[in-house]
C-alpha cells in the first residue's frame, strides 16, 4: 500500500476490460486505488510481484500459462490475487484455479474493487484459512499410504507393487503411484512396456484445475483387476516438471476416488537451504516430502543390517519435521544368524514406530519376479515372503475396508428408514380415517 493509503493494483486483462477498469479506477476511485502496472502477459505479472510492485494482482484467468503453480508463486511474494473470468464457452470449462476472490471480467468497476478490498481484508484472510478449499465429495474417503526407505534400502518399489496387488486381490480398489524422482521403476516391475509419464500429466492437470474423475480414468489405467497405476516421470531428468505447488491437488484427487492409494517415493528427504529461499525454484525431493506429509500411513523400509537400520534411525527427526505420521517399519531381506525377535526388539526400542514387520530374504523368487515382470503372487505364491506381504497388505487396507463397510451400512440403514417412513405414513392416515368413521 502506498504512503497515501491507496491500494496499488497490478492489472493483467484483455484489451477492452483493461481499458474499462483503468478508466473507472482513475475517474471515480482514485482516492481508494490506483493501477500501478498494466501487464501484457504472465511473465510481466510475475516480475512485478517479485519486484514488490503492487498490493494486489487483478488477472484474467484465461491468461496463457496461468495455473495453480503460478498463482502460488504470486502469493509467495506477498500479494493478494483476484481473478477475472470471462463468459463460459464450449471449448473450455470455467475454472477459478482455487482462488477465493473471482469476479466476472465484465462486472462493474465498483464490484471489482469490492473484491479487491475483500482480498486484502485481514479478517477475510483469517476466515479463509479456516475454510476448506473444496467440499469433500460424497462417499468414503480413500487412504494414502507412502512407502519410503532411506538410502541403501533395496526392495521398496517391489514391496509397494506387491502390497498394492495383494490388497487388490483381497477386493480393495487400489491406485499405485510411482513418485520416485530418482529411479522410477514400477511400470517395469509390473511388466508394462509402453509407459507414459503419468505423474507429470497429473501435475499439469492439477495445475490447470482439470484433474477430475474423467481425467483420472485416462491417466490411471487398470493394470490388474482392482489395481490401477499412475506411472512415474519415466526419465529422471524430468523431475522439474513435478511442481510442489500442485502435488496436494494430485493427492486429493486420488484419495477422492475412495481407493487405497499406495505411493512409492524416493529415498531423499533433504531440502536445499539455498533453494528454500527461492519459492519459485523446483525441488527434486518435494514429491517425497509432500507425499509423506499427506500420508495417512508411512511404511518405512530398511534392510536387515546395522548400516541400513542406523540410516533409518537418523532420518526420524527429518520425518517428524515433514509432518509424517509414525511409521510402520518393514525390515526387509532378513536371514540368519540374527533372530526375528531380536530385530523387532532392536527397532522398537530405538524408534517411535507403529509396528515392526520382518520380511524373510527370498532372492530366488524376487529375481524371477524381476526378470518376468511378475508379482510375488505369480512368481512364488506359496513362499513365506508372499504370505508376509499379503498379511501386511491386509493390515494397511483394514482401516479403509472398515470405513467403506460403515459407509455402506449407514447408507442402507438410511434407505430402509426412509422406505419404512413412506410406507407407514399412509397406513396411519387410513387408520385414523376408520376411527373417525
Amino acid at each position: 500500500m502506498s504512503d497515501t493509503g491507496t491500494i496499488d493494483i497490478v492489472l493483467c486483462a484483455s484489451g477492452s476490460d483493461e481499458v474499462r477498469i483503468v478508466h473507472g479506477v482513475a475517474t471515480d476511485h482514485a482516492a481508494r486505488m490506483r493501477v500501478v502496472r498494466r501487464c501484457a502477459d504472465l511473465a510481466e505479472v510475475l516480475a512485478a510481484a517479485a519486484a514488490g510492485i503492487g498490493d494486489v494482482v487483478l488477472i484474467d484467468l484465461a491468461v496463457r500459462g496461468l495455473d495453480r503453480g503460478a498463482l502460488a508463486d504470486l502469493m509467495a511474494h506477498g500479494v493478494a490475487v483476484v481473478g477475472l473470468t470471462g463468459p463460459p464457452s464450449a471449448d473450455a470449462q470455467p475454472t477459478t484455479l482455487g482462488l477465493r476472490h473471482v469476479v466476472a471480467a465484465d462486472a462493474q468497476v465498483p464490484v471489482v474493487l469490492d473484491a479487491i478490498a475483500a482480498a486484502l481484508d485481514p479478517r477475510t484472510a483469517q476466515d479463509e484459512q479456516a475454510m476448506p478449499e473444496e467440499t469433500a465429495p460424497p462417499g468414503p474417503r480413500g487412504r494414502l499410504v507412502a512407502v519410503w526407505g532411506p538410502a541403501g534400502s533395496p526392495g521398496r518399489s517391489l514391496l509397494a507393487a506387491n502390497l498394492a496387488h495383494e490388497a487388490a486381490l483381497a477386493g480393495t480398489e487400489v491406485i499405485l503411484v510411482d513418485a520416485d524422482t530418482y529411479g522410477p521403476s514400477l511400470a517395469q516391475n509390473l511388466g508394462i512396456v509402453d509407459e507414459a509419464p503419468g505423474l507429470v500429466a497429473a501435475c499439469r492437470a492439477s495445475a490447470r484445475d482439470t484433474l477430475d474423475a474423467a481425467t483420472l480414468e485416462v491417466l490411471v489405467p487398470v493394470v490388474h483387476p482392482g489395481l490401477r497405476l499412475l506411472s512415474g516421470i519415466g526419465v529422471p531428468a524430468r523431475w522439474p516438471e513435478v511442481r510442489a505447488s500442485v502435488l496436494d491437488g494430485v493427492w486429493d484427487a486420488l484419495v477422492a476416488t475412495g481407493a487405497l492409494v499406495i505411493v512409492d517415493v524416493g529415498f531423499c528427504l533433504e531440502e536445499d537451504e539455498e533453494l528454500s529461499y527461492d519459492t519459485m525454484a523446483p525441488r527434486r525431493n518435494a514429491v517425497t516430502t509432500s507425499a509423506l506429509a499427506r500420508a495417512d500411513e508411512v511404511i518405512a523400509v530398511a534392510l536387515a543390517d546395522p548400516v541400513s537400520l542406523t540410516r533409518l534411525l537418523r532420518e526420524q527427526d527429518r520425518l517428524a519435521e515433514i509432518g509424517a505420521p509414525t511409521p510402520r517399519v518393514v525390515v526387509n531381506r532378513h536371514a540368519a544368524p540374527v533372530p526375528v525377535d531380536r530385530v523387532r526388539d532392536l527397532v522398537a526400542r530405538r524408534l517411535p514406530v507403529q509396528d515392526v514387520v520382518v520380511l524373510p530374504d527370498d532372492p530366488a523368487t524376487c529375481r524371477a519376479a524381476a526378470w518376468d515382470g511378475a508379482l510375488l503372487s505369480e512368481a512364488g505364491p506359496r513362499t513365506p515372503l508372499r504370505r508376509a506381504v499379503r498379511d501386511l497388505a491386509a493390515q494397511i487396507a483394514e482401516p479403509l475396508v472398515r470405513a467403506t463397510a460403515f459407509e455402506s451400512a449407514s447408507s442402507a440403514a438410511g434407505e430402509r428408514a426412509g422406505g419404512e417412513a413412506s410406507t407407514r405414513a399412509p397406513g396411519r392416515r387410513r387408520r385414523r380415517g376408520r376411527m373417525r368413521a
